[in-house]
């Protein structure tokens, strides 16, 4: 496994990670079916073996049950692991000093977690201008208390980067980008520049890249949080025209996952990608990224119109974290 260094940070991230959203399951509404918790526990441990040490979640994440899926793996090995987790930018108590809440939410996530420190903190989306004063100087804090190792945020917008680095020791930035949605390449070529370290969520457009939908939505539990959006002509015309994709996967050499995947991994700016997993099968796949033939510039060139062309829903697509 390639292990990459997260921008100024200094910590050493693999370059193929663990998004455990999925962990989640139903619990808190998170409305990801068959997920087992054995399972889940089971698969992050499984990843020290794989190489992978990041893990990425939230407390949002079904209520925290993704943060308390974690705790429960990494007893005993935590410093095995680099731990990412999110807090929202802004108290649902408008009357909640935005310090306190930050501080709050903090050590919510460190018991959940079950560890006295947070790898990687990142604002789970774009705070008010108002407000980034006071939440940047919440973040410090939580630095200088070793509470926290780091700071970033959760964002394609480059002007929020700016802002909150104008303001203090901003480290790295969340960024959703994939063969179908190009809008985070500002956010790279910003990241790059400026020596952010980038975690790339949903590189797999939520499963939509993976090859298993690309004929059929048959194998889509109802239940499953995706169904709904994916079960729409939209998606549906999007998907047919992806399957051209498998020309990727044609040499036996990579599958349909790890060539999407290795496409983002050989972007300019990325440092690690963050697809999720269900079970232990999905993650040697997506770990699996690692060793496969980078794509060529033509297959990287017919790639990126192929994904153009099927003109993925971007709207939904960008608000899904």
């Amino acid at each position: 496994m390639e292990y990459r260094v997260l921008g100024k940070t200094g910590i050493e991230v693999s370059c193929v990670g663990l998004g455990c959203w999925p962990m989640a399951g139903m619990a808190g509404g998170a409305n990801w079916s068959g997920i087992d918790d054995d399972e889940s526990i089971a698969t992050i441990q499984h990843a020290e073996s794989l190489g992978i040490n990041l893990l990425d979640t939230a407390n949002g994440y079904g209520a925290g049950h993704s943060e308390q899926i974690i705790g429960r793996a990494l007893q005993g090995r935590r410093d095995r692991y680099v731990i990412a987790t999110k807090v929202a930018p802004r108290s649902e108590d408008p009357v909640e000093p935005v310090q306190q809440y930050i501080a709050r939410n903090c050590e919510g996530s460190l018991e959940r977690l079950r560890t006295d420190y947070i790898d990687i903190y990142q604002l789970h989306g774009e705070p008010d201008e108002a407000g980034m004063p006071a939440i940047v100087e919440a973040l410090t804090r939580l630095v200088e208390a070793g509470k926290i190792r780091c700071f970033g945020i959760s964002t394609y917008e480059t002007g929020i980067m700016e802002a909150l680095m104008s303001l203090g020791n901003l480290s790295m930035a969340q960024i959703g980008y994939s063969i179908v949605n190009p809008v985070g390449q500002p956010g790279l070529e910003f990241a790059e520049t400026h020596n952010l370290g980038t975690l790339i969520r949903v590189p797999l457009a939520q499963g939509a890249l993976t090859g298993k939908y690309f004929d059929s939505l048959s194998r889509l539990d109802t239940k499953d949080r995706r169904h709904e959006r994916f079960d729409n002509p939209r998606i549906r015309s999007a998907l047919k025209k992806l399957s051209e994709l498998a020309f990727l996967a044609e040499s036996g050499k990579r599958t349909m996952v790890q060539a999407a995947l290795r496409f983002v991994l050989d972007t300019p700016g990325v440092t690690s990608v963050i697809p999720g997993a269900k079970d232990r099968a999905q993650l040697e796949e997506n770990a699996g990224a690692d060793g496969v033939p980078p794509l060529t510039g033509d297959e990287r060139a017919r790639a990126r119109a192929i994904g153009g062309a099927a003109n993925w829903p971007l709207p939904p697509y960008t608000s899904w974290t």
